[in-house]
C-alpha cells in the first residue's frame, strides 16, 4: 500500500500541509507556557488540567507542554526550527537577546549570537527554556 493517496491522478504526500508540533516535558507546564509568553514573545498559549498541560504557538512554531518530573527527560530534549533567511534569524536573535536581559529569563538560556556553520550550511543560535528544553533556530547561509 502506499502512502500516498491519488488526487485528480497525481499523487499527494500526506504530510503535505501538514505541521510539526514537538511536545517538550516541563516540571509545570503552565509556568513554563507563561514563560514563553514573556521571553520568547510566544502570542498565544493555553494551559489544560491544571497546569500539567500546556500548548504555546508564534506564528507556524507550535510546541507543547506536557507534564514531566524527571529533569534528565526535557534536559536531552530538542527541536530545530529553519527560518527563512537569514536576515528573519538576526531579527529574531536581536528580539530574543533583548528579552534575555529581563532577570526571569536567566543568565546563558540564549546564544550572544548566531554562529554560521558552514559544515551544514546553515547560521543557528540556541535558546533552553527553564526546563532545559533546546530549540535551535536556523538559516541557510547564502552563497556570496
Amino acid at each position: 500500500m502506499s502512502l500516498a493517496h491519488q488526487s485528480r491522478g497525481k499523487a499527494i504526500d500526506p504530510l503535505e500541509r501538514s505541521h510539526t508540533a514537538p511536545k517538550f516535558a516541563a516540571a509545570n507546564p503552565g509556568d513554563t507556557a507563561r514563560w514563553y509568553v514573556e521571553h520568547l514573545d510566544f502570542p498565544h498559549h493555553a494551559v489544560f488540567d491544571n497546569g500539567n498541560y500546556a500548548i504555546v504557538r508564534r506564528e507556524s512554531l507550535t510546541l507543547h507542554l506536557w507534564k514531566c518530573d524527571n529533569s534528565i527527560i526535557p534536559e536531552n530534549t530538542s527541536c530545530y526550527v529553519e527560518l527563512r533567511d537569514t536576515s528573519a534569524l538576526n531579527e529574531l536573535h536581536a528580539s530574543l537577546l533583548k528579552n534575555a536581559q529581563k532577570s526571569s529569563f536567566a543568565p546563558g538560556r540564549i546564544e550572544k549570537k548566531p554562529v554560521d556553520a558552514e559544515g551544514h550550511g546553515m547560521r543557528e543560535f540556541h535558546v533552553w527554556d527553564p526546563n532545559g528544553n533546546l530549540i535551535g533556530f536556523g538559516a541557510a547561509i547564502q552563497p556570496s
